[in-house]
């Protein structure tokens, strides 16, 4: 129903359903029955696009519920957020293939994250979606904060790039066309351009956000033909990628196995975070030049900082 309240219960649905066995879920974005205020539309596409099955759906007999019947700022609020699902595309796509293949769950609650922090027990309004991005709808009407629990690790706000500390409680701004979304310091998010249809370009670069930590994380890239069944006869690639982060110093190592070629040439970074400037950037034992692509089978980055 188009009411907060069951915008609640798509969260909290979900999240059970993924920890139950079931990933690929979702709900009806804006409500199945009865009308939403544009406000409620704007707060479930929020949530919506880190569901694995996003969809807007409704029963029809009660008005148009497509996002320009709403106005102008719902309408760009939908374009904003649809355009984050697809530049996460092959990140979403690669926690699908850790759930086909390694049983993950998708959506993870907190507690299930963290186990052994109580403070994450009873807090359902928050999730990770795969292994790197904190989820935190807004779910309450007129609300234009959102009180947050940051679990272990360090965290970066999506929109603002502000790092912040885990295991603490936080007042996170949250106007209207804004949710709080957090990515794991360390992190490597792999993000496509911004297409209106899966498709619509031939993707031969793919940006990797690098979120600075000092220590190691890793974070993995999964890419198939996307039609078909050649990934079970080895033609795919999954990438890992390890981040190892000082203060004068970045080194990425990427392994790859699979045998899928795909139309991707080349990475360009994105690093967010580092304590100072780039001064060089050694890729595979040559030096290339700051903020140039690097190729997309490459071995070891080398980045010192100044």
């Amino acid at each position: 129903i188009a009411t907060f309240e069951h915008l609640w219960l798509a969260d909290v649905q979900a999240q059970r359903l993924a920890i139950s066995g079931v990933s690929f879920c979702g709900s009806d974005i804006g409500g199945f029955i009865s009308q939403p205020k544009p406000e409620l539309m704007m707060r479930w596409i929020q949530l919506g696009i880190f569901h694995p099955f996003c969809r807007v759906h409704s029963s029809g007999d009660h008005g148009e519920q497509e996002p320009w019947s709403f106005g102008e700022e719902c309408t760009n609020v939908f374009r904003k957020f649809v355009e984050i699902r697809y530049q996460l595309l092959p990140y979403i796509y690669t926690t699908f293939y850790q759930y086909h293949k390694e049983y993950t769950p998708m959506m993870r609650p907190l507690a299930f994250v963290d186990q052994d922090d109580k403070e994450t027990v009873f807090r359902d309004h928050e999730f990770l979606c795969g292994d790197n991005i904190l989820v935190c709808p807004v779910l309450e009407e007129s609300a234009r904060t959102k009180r947050v629990y940051l679990p272990g690790s360090e965290w970066y706000h999506m929109f603002t790039n502000k790092k912040y500390v885990g295991k603490k409680e936080y007042d996170i701004n949250s106007p209207l066309d804004e949710m709080p979304i957090f990515i794991k310091a360390g992190a490597i998010i792999p993000k496509y351009p911004i297409q209106q249809y899966v498709g619509e370009k031939v993707i031969d670069t793919i940006t990797l956000d690098v979120y600075f930590k000092e220590g190691e994380e890793t974070s993995y890239f999964y890419d198939d033909d996307k039609n078909g069944y050649g990934y079970e006869k080895g033609e795919y690639h999954y990438s890992k990628f390890l981040f190892s982060g000082s203060s004068n110093k970045i080194e990425i190592s990427q392994s790859r196995e699979g045998s899928f070629e795909s139309e991707l040439k080349l990475f360009a970074m994105n690093l967010i975070g580092q304590p100072s400037d780039i001064e060089s950037i050694n890729v595979d034992g040559e030096q290339v030049k700051v903020g140039a692509s690097v190729p997309s089978g490459f071995s070891k980055i080398e980045i010192t900082l100044k």
